[in-house]
């Protein structure tokens, strides 16, 4: 590869270097004459505009510009104004303004031009650039809008902002601090004094010293100024804030200005004082609280335990921190410890929180769940100090958290399930997003309506709206995108299943500050059943009407001046007059209401409390009496708010007045009681005692002297708690109760102890004694209260109590009959010893196998072919709350399967919560082997009974036809003789003709009433839910099916019409047909199952009974009298089921089941035709 050579250039001209530094400019450049006409306009310009120079020159008008036509139409007549005046003065050409684009949008420019003038001082040429400022535009836009958000925000801001010079001058209120002050900055220049001084006239007198001081100290070094100080409102009223201030400084970091904010805490002062009034009440309380308090050092040593620590546990420090560690943990259960010292350790070393819930030994040696929690108290580098715990008791919590878990797992359940159908659309309609119950409603998710080249919207009404909606839908659809509107619209959609359902469709816009829209969210209800319960609810929206305007209230409205504009009904009837009922000349309304309705003492007062509020917009509250339209004067309470419009001007007064006269009795009656109450307490059957802090006797009451039969005077003065403890204590009590007390005078804990206490009459009875020490504003103790309750009763009755226990217990696990109990889910909690010897095993054996209890005692337990039942039984029960009942076989340890009759019922609580399900198992294995033995018995009984009924009534029935048979024999014989005659004898052979008509309609006569014996007519039937016909049937065969091993598949359609039948004759059928088809399958091996369908077909209800059998073979002759495939049968069943059917209007026949068996299918009319 080679350098091209250097060729020589041609010079350029400084005309042409001129136009190409024109041509390169980022804006616009142009010249024109005197006149105004464009001489030059750079391609550039052209370009933009889509203009030629000379159309650019071309005017329309003697007075009009030729680039009129590129210039905004708002802007040409200020622009052309201007350039006129330029070019007659000579004057520079400064103007902004907007150019059309060759595209047809505006963009601002900035154009300038400058003269250019001869040796005379003629204007020779006009040179100027125009400069697209389209996007400084919008900043200045946007700066603006920006500017008059936050002048709106310190306007608004809910604090008072002001601004002061460097020397500390005022030169700044905002609104809401004008509006607090009364007064504006310029409203603080007074002759002799400073402005500054003027702001601090209005700061409380105790506080401007400190005000004037701290402000000072701030402008003088420059620091921020923070001061909390009661300032005064303009009227006249104190109010504490809080004020801080900052300087602004330059460049050079001189201060400028001082920018200050004044937040109102007059409220948040008061509140902190209440506060700590009642941290002074909660320490009261802390000291006596009853947990267990610890603390460790850092290095996880116990280095104190409080005294409800030691008396509940048994235990003291020194325990704890023995040498050997044998103590350390020793409270501890023994299945927890190893999880709270590995915890505990964790915590030691990384400092995090210790929290855990384990099981503590009380000093009886009982367990009960306490949950434990420590923090670390660090330094000011961080470092642990100490830890601190605390251990609370929560055993009746564990007890019922079980219960309430289950309880928040349905919530949860509640909460996914919520029935609404949510989706998003995009700003043109298309939809973006649907939630997971629209997806399972369809059947189908957002991309399976993609369609290449079709509208998303349009695609999804088409396919999930009914065709008579879709229409209408898609129009207010495109109307809402359109105009921006919000739609509501009740269609109907297709579920998955392919059934149209209503719903009640919604959709509103999302938009942008500037009002765009982004999104549409729209959901969907399924009001189906509404739709149907439509009438119902508006009967129901009238009695809620009628309810609202009864409401047991008095309602009125006042204009912003305080004249009544509305009564509710129960007003007006309550005053006996309306609004203007009581209107008087040169009188206001509301003061004429007054004097007409309101008890002459509180008239004045009730004026005045109106007025206050009418002039300063607070709320309205007073009692007064209103005079009720029988003239009884009632106490009420009336209240009001005012309703303001956006800049705060009230527009209505609205009121509520509710009758408290009888409340005001009440109370009267509750301070009466309130003394009778007193003066019960005071005579409390309570052995209340109180000694000073070092344990002097200084009080007991009169139940505790009719106790002991003692004064307090019979105490040795100088023996002091001592010597009365020796007087009334049992001996055996005395030591334990004398440490007891002189601990808790010591530390200041609370006393709780039971011991013996002699009675008046000589005899010891158990009490039990507490005692909390009161305390002065230091914390010092000034004496202690105890009270001592009499127990002996209680523990004599625990004591028995216990005993009744034991005694249950053993009736329990001896009772021949096996007992369950299980949780409220269902899983085992105990199992008595009749159950267990009959199971083989123990109920914890079940665990670690990786089922629950439950799961593993069915699946071990029931048989095979009764555990799909017994499961969904049982779990129908768990769900519902529905008592349990079912016979089943159950594997006995020996691994014999036996009938057993299960039984449960659920124990509720006083919420009606269940809380345990209580289950008795009783073996009714030889029961049920005697029943099958008596039902085979039976049916071989019912056979032979009846082949010897059949036999009987074919004898009958053959008796009864055979003699006009025999009759119509004879004569036919006769006829032919006569007949063939020569010639023949017609008159005696119409005579034998005559005879054998007769004897026919004789043995028709005869077959006529026979069948009236087994026909009823259709008077005797009544129109009936085939349901619960089915229902019953079921029942029947459900004991037969289960011993067969057969299970029953039953379907039945919803909103089934009633059918005129006979009940028992169809129970008939359907036995007949159900046990048809549980013998076919005697002999498969596989499922047995019987499948029976009812249903609607057109004018008809259809039955099917279907089986897996080997089939039919000669479907034909089933139905003929004394045809059985069986090889017992009698061949009489399917015939009569035939007669019945038929009887009834219907038709019964069979066809072959797929892929194996046999279908017997027979219907009956909905509209019965009479039997022919």
């Amino acid at each position: 590869m080679t350098a091209a050579p250097d060729l020589p250039r041609e010079p350029v001209s400084d005309e042409t270097r001129a136009l190409q530094i024109l041509e390169s400019m980022p804006g616009f450049a142009w010249s024109a004459d005197p006149s105004g006409h464009f001489t030059y306009v750079s391609p550039s310009t052209l370009t933009f505009l889509g203009q030629v120079p000379e159309d650019l020159n071309m005017s329309e008008g003697e007075d009009e510009f030729g680039w009129r036509r590129v210039v905004h139409p708002d802007d040409y007549d200020r622009v052309a104004a201007r350039w006129r005046h330029c070019l007659k003065t000579g004057e520079h050409y400064d103007t902004e303004h907007r150019l059309r684009r060759s595209d047809g949008v505006y963009r601002w420019f900035r154009n300038s031009g400058r003269p250019s003038r001869d040796g005379q001082g003629r204007i020779a040429q006009w040179y100027g650039t125009t400069l697209d400022i389209e996007d400084q535009k919008r900043a200045e836009a946007a700066l603006h809008d920006r500017e008059r958000e936050l002048s709106q925000l310190v306007t608004m801001v809910p604090s008072h902002v002001w601004r002061l010079t460097p020397g500390g001058e005022p030169t700044f209120f905002n609104k809401r601090m004008v509006d607090y002050l009364g007064l504006d900055v310029t409203d603080t220049d007074r002759l002799g004094m400073s402005r500054l001084d003027a702001l601090i006239e209005t700061v409380h007198p105790d506080d401007a010293a400190t005000f004037r001081d701290t402000l000072m100290r701030s402008l003088a070094t420059g620091d921020s100024f923070v001061l909390r100080y009661r300032l005064r409102r303009a009227d006249g009223v104190f109010r504490w804030m809080s004020s801080r201030a900052e300087p602004l400084r330059d460049e050079e970091g001189r201060i400028v200005q001082w920018y200050g904010l004044c937040h109102d805490i007059d409220d948040q002062v008061h509140a902190e004082e209440a506060v700590r009034r009642s941290e002074h009440r909660l320490q009261q309380m802390i000291d006596v609280v009853p947990a267990h308090i610890w603390c460790m050092t850092r290095e996880g040593k116990p280095s104190y335990i409080n005294k409800r620590f030691i008396d509940t546990l048994g235990v003291t420090l020194a325990d704890l921190t023995a040498s050997d560690g044998s103590r350390s943990l020793a409270d501890v259960h023994p299945d927890d410890r190893n999880r709270v010292e590995h915890s505990l350790a964790r915590s030691v070393e990384t400092g995090e929180t210790f929290a855990m819930a384990f099981r503590q030994r009380r000093a009886d040696g009982s367990y009960r769940w306490v949950e434990g929690r420590g923090e670390p108290l660090r330094d000011e580098t961080g470092s642990i100090v100490q830890w601190y715990g605390v251990c609370v008791d929560i055993d009746d919590r564990v007890t019922a958290q079980e219960a309430l878990h289950n309880r928040e797992r349905e919530l949860s359940q509640l909460v996914d399930m919520v029935p609404v159908h949510i989706r998003r659309l995009s700003p043109d309609g298309e939809p973006t997003f649907f939630n997971k119950r629209l997806i399972d409603f369809f059947g189908l998710d957002l991309g399976d309506l993609e369609q290449p080249g079709a509208s998303r919207l349009v695609t999804n009404i088409n396919s999930l709206v009914h065709p008579d909606d879709a229409e209408g839908l898609l129009a207010a659809v495109r109307h809402s995108v359109t105009t921006g509107k919000p739609y509501a619209m009740k269609y109907r959609m297709r579920r998955a299943d392919g059934v149209y359902r209503w719903v009640d469709g919604r959709a509103e816009p999302l938009r942008d500050q500037h009002g765009t829209i982004v999104q549409w969210y729209a959901i969907s209800i399924d009001i189906d059943d509404e739709m149907r319960a439509q009438e119902a609810l508006r009967d129901r929206e009238r009695e809620l009407s009628q309810l609202v305007n009864m409401v047991p209230s008095y309602l009125w409205r006042l204009s912003p001046d305080g004249t009544p504009g509305f009564f509710n009904q129960r007003l007006i009837d309550f005053l006996g007059l309306d609004i203007a009922g009581a209107d008087r000349p040169d009188t206001s309304r509301l003061e004429a209401l007054i004097a007409a309705a309101v008890h002459p003492d509180d008239a004045a007062g009730l004026k005045e409390a109106f007025n206050h509020s009418f002039a300063t917009g607070e709320r309205f509250s007073r009692r007064y009496r209103l005079r009720r339209v029988d003239g009884v004067y009632r106490w009420v309470e009336g209240s009001a708010e005012p309703l303001r419009d956006e800049s705060g001007r009230i527009i209505q007064w609205y009121g509520l007045t509710h009758d408290i006269d009888d409340q005001l009795r009440v109370e009267e009656a509750l301070r009466q009681s309130e003394r009778q109450l007193q003066q019960l307490i005071d005579t409390v059957p309570v052995q209340i005692w109180c000694v000073t802090p070092v344990g002097e006797p200084a009080y007991i009451n009169k139940a505790m002297m009719d106790y002991i039969g003692l004064g307090l005077e019979d105490f040795d003065a100088q023996g002091g708690l001592p010597s009365a403890i020796s007087t009334i204590v049992h001996p055996d009590d005395r030591a334990a109760l004398q440490q007891a007390l002189s601990h808790s005078f010591r530390t200041g804990e609370s006393f709780e102890l039971k011991f013996r206490n002699l009675r008046w009459d000589g005899s010891y009875r158990w009490q039990e004694g507490r005692a909390d020490p009161l305390r002065d504003e230091n914390g010092r103790i000034i004496r202690w209260y105890g009270a001592n309750v009499d127990i002996h009763d209680f523990e004599t009755a625990q004591e028995a109590l216990r005993e009744r226990e034991r005694s249950l217990w053993q009736l329990v696990e001896t009772l021949p009959i096996m007992i369950d109990c299980a949780g409220p889910d269902g899983e085992p909690l105990y199992r008595s010893k009749q159950l267990r010897d009959f199971l083989g095993y123990e109920l914890d054996a079940l665990d670690g196998t990786g089922k629950g209890r439950l799961d593993g005692t069915l699946d071990a337990g029931v048989h095979p072919d009764d555990l799909a039942g017994v499961k969904e039984d049982y779990a129908h029960s768990l769900a519902t709350g529905e008592p349990y009942a079912r016979k089943h076989r159950l594997r006995r340890f020996d691994g014999e399967y036996r009938w057993v009759d299960t039984r449960a019922a659920p124990m509720r609580n006083a919420e009606g919560e269940i809380v345990q399900w209580n289950v008795a198992c009783l073996d009714i294995d030889g029961e049920v082997r005697a029943q099958e033995e008596l039902r085979l018995a039976r049916e071989r009984l019912a056979r032979a009974s009846q082949e010897a009924s059949l036999a009987e009534l074919s004898a009958s029935i053959a008796h009864e036809v055979n003699q006009p048979l025999a009759a119509i024999v004879a004569n036919s014989n006769a006829c032919q003789r006569w007949l063939m005659a020569k010639p023949p004898n017609l008159e005696r052979a119409q005579k034998t003709v005559e005879r054998i008509v007769r004897d026919a309609n004789s043995a028709a006569d005869v077959v006529s009433r026979i069948r009236a014996l087994f026909k009823q007519s259709m008077g005797t039937r009544t129109r009936t839910a085939l349901s619960s016909v089915m229902a019953e049937a079921q029942s029947l065969m459900a004991e037969e099916a289960a011993r067969r091993r057969v299970r029953l598949d039953v379907a039945v359609d919803s909103h089934l019409p009633l059918v005129a039948i006979d009940r028992i004759q169809l129970q008939q059928v359907l036995v007949n047909l159900i046990r048809n088809g549980m013998d076919a399958m005697d002999a498969v091996q596989s499922d047995k199952v019987l499948g029976i369908r009812v249903r609607q077909m057109g004018d008809a209800v259809q039955i099917e009974v279907s089986d897996r059998g080997q089939g039919i073979e000669f479907p034909e002759k089933i139905f003929e009298p004394f045809f059985s495939t069986k090889e017992n049968g009698m061949g009489m069943g399917l015939a009569i089921c035939r007669s019945i059917v038929e009887s009834h209007g219907g038709r019964l026949w069979s066809q072959a089941n797929n892929p194996q068996g046999a279908r017997l299918i027979f219907t009956l009319p909905v509209d019965p035709k009479p039997d022919v």
